[in-house]
């Protein structure tokens, strides 16, 4: 019988291979703490953000929450053992992180699932083998068909994160910064900064948020031509990843930025890199580059999916 090839587009921007040493450690669960808010869903951040899902009301699963992923994401492991005896999948190709496109599959039977109180439901789920790519502690992924509408807090210091109701006003000591949609579906957030290299060069941009990708900022291929980044950052360091997430190996150049100014808030001396790849997300001419946790955990952070704004705050963990 002919196989029938859907090629799906799903955004799965910066789920980086750099996680793997650590991801085997998030099988464990979160301890609770004293003093957290009571309406707080408990997270583990090692890198990327770990949370506790329930799905179809009664399968748990460990699950990273990723705001460079649109739609539900299983580990084709996870899915065989918990669903393979009535699920039905078809064949897909997803785009992301990598070079190219990846073979996977997607299940169109329907799914809900529960982080916290909050429930969402979505038609598709797409399945690949995604402890490959972050390791054996994950057996999915959740991203912004979630968070559309929605205000979520994330505590990288204290492990947290809390969904606010909209009346609710945030504390003065946050500082909000406006930000762009990436388009018209109002779910990814792009944030604007600028960086400075040590020879004095300033440049502003718009940078997705990302919290699939542990590293700082990563810098679309077409930004580093445009900054013309060989002639500016001659000492960056190439590295080459087999597995540099959705779609296949990643060319990647390693810098190091003089400072960082977001929302007023000036951060010095931070490794950032720029992307090689000429295909796939990370050579996107939507938005200048990747804005990931290991920049997002010097701050207690409030993604705004209704007005498209971010509120930061540092927190007692900022370098």
């Amino acid at each position: 019988m002919k196989k029938i090839f859907i090629y799906l587009v799903v955004a799965v921007f910066a789920v980086m291979i750099s996680a793997c040493s650590n991801a085997t450690q998030n099988k464990q669960q979160t301890e609770e703490k004293p003093g957290l808010p009571a309406d707080a869903i408990l997270i583990k951040y090692q890198r990327h953000l770990y949370c506790d899902v329930m799905l179809r009301d009664s399968i748990p699963a460990r699950m990273i929450f990723d705001t460079g992923c649109t739609n539900l994401l299983l580990d084709s492991t996870f899915y065989a053992d918990k669903f393979g005896d009535s699920g039905n999948l078809r064949r897909a190709m997803l785009s992301g992180a990598g070079g190219g496109m990846e073979l996977a599959n997607i299940d169109a039977s329907g799914w809900w699932y529960n982080v916290g109180s909050e429930t969402n439901t979505e038609d598709v789920a797409t399945v690949l083998n995604l402890r490959k790519i972050v390791g054996d502690g994950v057996d999915g992924m959740f991203g912004m068909i979630f968070m559309q509408g929605k205000r979520v807090e994330l505590n990288y210091a204290d492990n947290y994160m809390r969904f606010l109701p909209i009346e609710e006003k945030i504390d003065d000591d946050f500082i909000r910064i406006q930000c762009n949609w990436l388009d018209n579906t109002k779910m990814r957030i792009l944030l604007p900064l600028s960086i400075a290299l040590s020879d004095g060069y300033v440049f502003e941009g718009n940078y997705l948020v990302d919290t699939g990708m542990p590293g700082t900022l990563m810098l679309n291929n077409t930004t580093a031509n445009t900054l013309k980044a060989q002639q500016h950052l001659s000492d960056a360091r190439k590295e080459i990843n087999a597995i540099g997430g959705v779609g296949g190996s990643s060319e990647e150049y390693l810098f190091n930025v003089s400072q960082i100014t977001i929302g007023g808030y000036t951060i010095k001396d931070v490794q950032a890199s720029w992307s090689g790849n000429k295909q796939g997300a990370l050579a996107d001419m939507g938005y200048d580059g990747l804005v990931g946790n290991e920049l997002l955990d010097r701050f207690d952070v409030i993604c705004d999916f209704v007005d498209c704004a971010i509120y930061l705050r540092p927190n007692n963990t900022s370098k």
